[in-house]
């Protein structure tokens, strides 16, 4: 066993107060990423959140999507169809005498304007 001397006594004192001066600097850097760590763990919450409100949104807007082009098929459908319709009978006489009514009005308001000689 050897004896210390002095001033490696306190050479040693020096390097344990270094040592022990370090030790307290980490507990106050592990408090530090406690709470860096916390706050991490919000914005990830937070982030989630926000992602599944968007993929609600997306499902929603591709809902919508496709009720809105069946809707305009439908349209597109029911238009074709109104054009390709021919008419009835009914529907091809009265405009046929609706147009023979005009023309008769028409050349009796000619005829009844004409000056009429004596």
């Amino acid at each position: 066993m050897t004896i210390e001397t002095p001033l490696e006594a306190y050479a040693r004192g020096m390097e344990m107060g270094r040592i022990g001066a370090r030790l307290d600097n980490h507990d106050s850097q592990f408090a530090s990423l406690d709470i860096l760590l916390g706050k991490m763990v919000d914005i990830e919450s937070n982030l989630s959140s926000t992602v599944q409100t968007l993929t609600e949104a997306r499902v929603t807007d591709a809902a919508t999507r496709v009720a809105t082009a069946e809707a305009v098929k439908e349209a597109k459908l029911a238009q074709e169809a109104q054009a390709k319709s021919t008419w009835t009978p009914l529907g091809k006489f009265i405009v046929v005498a609706a147009s023979l009514v005009g023309v008769i009005g028409l050349v009796w308001g000619i005829l009844s304007s004409l000056p009429t000689t004596p």
